[in-house]
Order: structure tokens, then sequence, then C-alpha cells
């Protein structure tokens, strides 16, 4: 979620704290990037429940007669939050209240992960935690406190404070506390951190020993490999507005030092854009390669603007590539069809600029996430080589550069193994400047290799024809290029690759078959006689028993019945033997 969205910032009057206290009243303040009010939105919330703290909010049973349950303004309560980054002070509380009455109203709770905190921000600057006490500090009066519309307002006045006082709204800072998070808990641990330590433009003593602690158990490779991706995506959420400010460009350039990350690379990413495309709302999108910002991410934002993602075809309006100047199968059907290849940085500043986006909609990912397949093969199948990871693949093909820092070890990697997927994940944790990060972005590459097609080769001149030895294996045939091959989940990857790596021997039609004896039918009649015979022997058997040993008399009900049994199966017996003699002489 990025800031050019604007902010809601949200603010809830409930029943108490507990686990069954219900919303009452929620307030919320719209501000634009700037931090201007845009707009105010209010409701009363019909709890079911008593209300036992009416002295504090000052809302009774009577104000809420005809209030709504929050099933009934949810779905509103969604649209004026929007895409916009929710702010609140105490925003986990304000978290936790509206994802449990979310979850009442078997409603989807679509409200960003990420939120700024007043509170979080007032105890690093102030000292306090409290509304009030942090308004007294900033000087703001509080009219309507304990009004869920009045709090708001008096949060809102909080943050312009910030801002105005503590550098937290600088341009770059405001972006570092929005970037998406990668769902690894120690990465994501880091990341905050180095957010936070950036809202002031730069990393002090003290910072930098906050940002030691929190790399605790990242190794070093790891913690490089995440500064890196950190600035990238920071480059790219810049590029949003169209225009990467000299004092912006100053901002990435010190942050990059800080970071000790690469002034090259970032000199690159933030190089002007071309202005010579447009995007309109319906218009197809298509993503390649191994982008800065989570593939689900920018999927997500594709489909908020109302622009429709999936595979490259005649009516694609641009191809966004981690590098523009890819070979992938869909870059060459892209130039085969004339259609535009752009950059994320420029993909960013589209969307950004569009007219008339479409309506803002529930995104979600039309496909797996290649690193969460990457993540699953390097868990269950970390020694096995990496062609194995599609059937497409094969050991000598390579992924493509994609200029960035990732190429450094993508030439370590080919310069170790020639054969490059035949090396396996365990293979590239040990190269040298290889870490958990790197070894995931490396799998990663190779997942997007095998779902974006193999990068033709540049042609060679034909060789001259060699005798073949009789006793030589024939030479591997090209593997078809499917390049409409989709991510597998990772379920379907563990599937697929738990398969034996034998193929089953291959099934021939024997041409003689036809020539070969029928298989002669059994005489079922035949069957029936054998049995019929055997149940004559043992209902005779039984009813001696019965009549001479036991005395049974001839009325004796088990004696009737055994005697019903062994006349009857002797007629069967004769019947089933004249009828199984009769096919044995016809099939004679």
């Amino acid at each position: 979620m990025d800031q050019l969205n604007g902010y809601a910032v949200i603010d809830l009057e409930t029943t108490g704290f507990g686990k069954y206290d219900r919303v009452l009243e929620i307030g919320v303040v719209l501000l634009d990037p700037d931090l201007n009010e845009e707009d105010r939105w209010r409701t009363l919330v019909q709890p079911m429940r008593d209300i036992p703290n009416s002295e504090i909010h000052g809302i009774t049973a009577t104000d809420l007669v005809d209030a709504p349950t929050f099933d009934r303004i949810a779905e509103e309560f969604r649209a004026v939050v929007g895409h916009r980054t929710p702010v609140a002070h105490n925003a986990p509380f304000e978290k936790r209240f509206l994802a449990a009455e979310f979850a009442r109203a078997n409603v989807p709770d679509t409200l960003p992960e990420r939120w700024v905190d007043t509170m979080k921000l007032a105890r690093e600057h102030m000292g306090v935690g409290k509304l009030s006490e942090a308004c007294e500090v900033a000087g703001i009066r509080n009219e309507k406190a304990h009004s869920a519309l009045g709090d708001a307002a008096a949060t809102a006045e909080l943050l312009r404070y910030f801002h105005r006082e503590h550098g937290w709204g600088s341009r770059i800072g405001q972006l570092s506390g929005s970037l998406p998070a990668s769902g690894a808990r120690a990465e994501d641990a880091y990341r905050d951190t180095l957010a936070s330590a950036l809202r002031d433009k730069q990393i002090t003593r003290e910072e930098a020993h906050e940002l030691e602690a929190a790399a605790t158990g990242l190794a070093h490779e790891d913690v490089e490999a995440i500064n890196e991706e950190f600035i990238r995506q920071l480059v790219v959420q810049a590029w949003a507005d169209g225009v990467v400010t000299d004092a912006e460009r100053t901002e990435l350039l010190a942050i990059a030092d800080a970071l000790e990350v690469d002034r090259a690379l970032v000199e690159r990413l933030i190089k002007p854009l071309p202005t010579d495309i447009t995007l309109h709302p319906g218009d197809r999108v298509a993503l390649t390669g191994t982008l800065a910002m989570p593939r689900d991410v920018w999927t997500a934002r594709a489909i908020a603007a109302g622009l429709d993602v999936g595979g490259v075809t005649k009516k694609c309006a641009v191809l966004v590539a981690a590098n523009p100047d890819t070979m992938s199968g869909k870059a060459r059907k892209a130039r085969e069809y004339g259609v535009p290849i752009v950059g994320e940085s420029q993909f960013a500043h589209l969307i950004a600029s569009m007219e008339n986006p479409g309506p803002l909609t529930d995104a979600a990912a039309t496909e797996p996430s290649p690193a969460r397949t990457a993540a699953a093969w390097i868990a269950e199948h970390p020694d096995r080589p990496l062609h194995e990871l599609a059937p497409q693949l094969r050991p000598g093909d390579a992924p493509e550069a994609t200029g960035t820092g990732i190429d450094k070890y993508l030439d370590l990697w080919g310069e170790h193994f020639p054969q490059t997927l035949a090396a396996s994940a365990a293979d590239l944790r040990k190269l040298h400047g290889v870490g958990e990060k790197r070894q995931l972005k490396l799998v990663e590459l190779v997942v997007e290799l095998a779902a974006d097609g193999i990068a033709a080769a540049p042609e060679a001149p034909e060789p001259a024809p060699q005798p073949v030895s009789p006793y030589a294996e024939p030479a591997p045939t090209t593997p078809k290029d499917t390049t409409d091959w989709a991510y597998p989940t990772p379920e379907e990857l563990m599937q697929e690759a738990n398969k034996p790596l034998t193929s089953p021997p291959m099934q021939y039609e024997d041409p003689f078959a036809v020539l070969a004896a029928e298989e002669p039918k059994k005489n079922r009649a035949a069957q029936v006689c054998k049995w019929s015979a055997i149940t004559v022997v043992a209902s005779f058997i039984f009813l001696m028993i019965l009549v001479g040993a036991l005395g049974a008399a001839d009325d004796n009900p088990l004696a009737i019945l055994t005697a019903l049994v062994f006349l009857g199966a002797g007629v069967s017996t004769v019947v089933s033997g004249i009828v199984a003699i009769i096919v044995w002489f016809r099939r004679r």
C-alpha cells in the first residue's frame, strides 16, 4: 500500500476492551498524500449487547435504537477507506476490533496490513502514549474527545505535527514505511526497523545499533540482499508520481550510501522514463521476470486501477519486465506482436497517470507467487538439480541477467557450474556471498525462466556432419517452448517433484496379438455343478448326524430343512451337470 492514495485516519468507540466487546461508533477522516483533509465519514453501530461504559463516550442504548449493525455498513466502510493507508492512535486496538467485526459479519477484511500508528510515533518522539497527552504536547485542542470523529480529527492533526516537526513525512521516509512485507518474520522485523530509521532521512549511531540487533539471525549476505531490494522498491515507489525530484534523488543516494548499496544501481534506476505510453481501464497488461515489487503486489495494483492482468496477447498494452531487454518467451512474443516492454518504475508511473481509473475492487493475484514456489522447492528438494523443477528446463539453460545486484551471483553461479541448472539449491548456498535471501532469489529466477520460456540462443553456423557411432546415444531433442507454463502452487510443485525420477517403460502394441489364441471362457455350468455336489455331500452328512447320532425325529424342523437343501442341491447337480456336458461338447 503506498501513500499516493492518501490516508484514512480511523477511530472507534467500543463497549469495552475485552474479547466480547463490540464497536459502537466509527469515525474516519480522509487525507490526501500531502495530509490535507478531503472528507469525513461517521456512523453509529448497533452492538446488539449492553453498553456498560456510556459515561466515557456518551453513547447510550437509546442513541442506537435505529443504528445499523456492522454487517449493514461494512461494505460502505471498506469503500470509504479504499486503498488509502490507515492511520490510528493505538492501531493494534482498531485493527483487532475491526477484524473481529468483519469476521462476525462474514465480510472479507480488505484493510491493509500495514498501518501508521501515531501512538508509536508519540512514544518515540514525545515519550507519551495517550492521545490526550500527545495532543497536549503538540498543542492540539480536541474539542470532542472520546467521540470517534473528534478523536480521528485530533489524530489527523497529530499526524501533521509529526510530519512538520520530526520529518516523518519526508517523501522517502513515508515510502519506506509502505513497502510490502516479505513474509519472513526475521526479514520483516529488520525492514520495519530500517523503515523507522529512515523517516528522518539518515541512520544515526543509535539506529545503526538497533539495525544490528534487528539483523540478529540474518547472515551478512542476507542483510546486503535485503538492503538492495529495499532500495529498488523505494525507487519504484518514488517513480509512482511520475517524477523523482532532486531532493528525492539526494535522499535515495544518501540511503544507498548508508546501506552500502552500489550508487550506480540507484542512478540507473532513477534515470528519466519514456512518456509515450498511456494506459486505460480495461487494458491488458502482462508481467515477466523477477520483479523488485512482488508480482502479487503489482497484480493487485493493476486490478485496482481497472486493468486486466494476464498473458501476452496481440491486444496487450504493455509487458512489465524486471529487465526490459529480456529475451524471455513472453518478451519474444511481445516483440512479435509489437507490445511495448516497460520496467517497474515506468509501470508505476503509468498506473498513477491513468485517467478515470476503474473502480477499486478486491484485487487478488491470478498466479501463485514464484517466490513461494521457489521457497517450497528449497525446503523440500535442496539437493535435486534445478532443471528438474519443470519439464521444459534443461541442465544447460540459464536464467537471464536482471540488471540488478543479483547478476553478480548469476555470473558466479555460471563460473562454478557450466551446466547451470545441473546445480541444486544447496549448491547455490555454498557460493561466496550467497545467503538464504540470495539463494531464494536465484531459485526464483529459475521458476521465472520456466514460466516465461527459455531465452533464444544466438544463431551459430551449422557444424559439419560428423559420423555417428552405432553405439552412441541419440542426441537429446530440444524441448518445446512452453511459454504458457503456469506457476504451480507449492503443493502442485511438490507433487510433481516427488514423482519417480525414472519414467515408466514405454508400452508398445504387440503386432502379433491378433494371432494369439484367446483364453478359453470358463464353463459356468460346470462351476455350478461342482458347488451343488459339494452342497449335496455336506447336507447329507449333516442330516445323518441329526437323525443317527442325535436321534432327531422326522418332524424336526432342522432335519426337514436339511433334507430340502439336500434334495434341491441334488436336482441342481443333475441339471447343471447335463448343461456342463452339452457346453463342453459344443466348445470342442
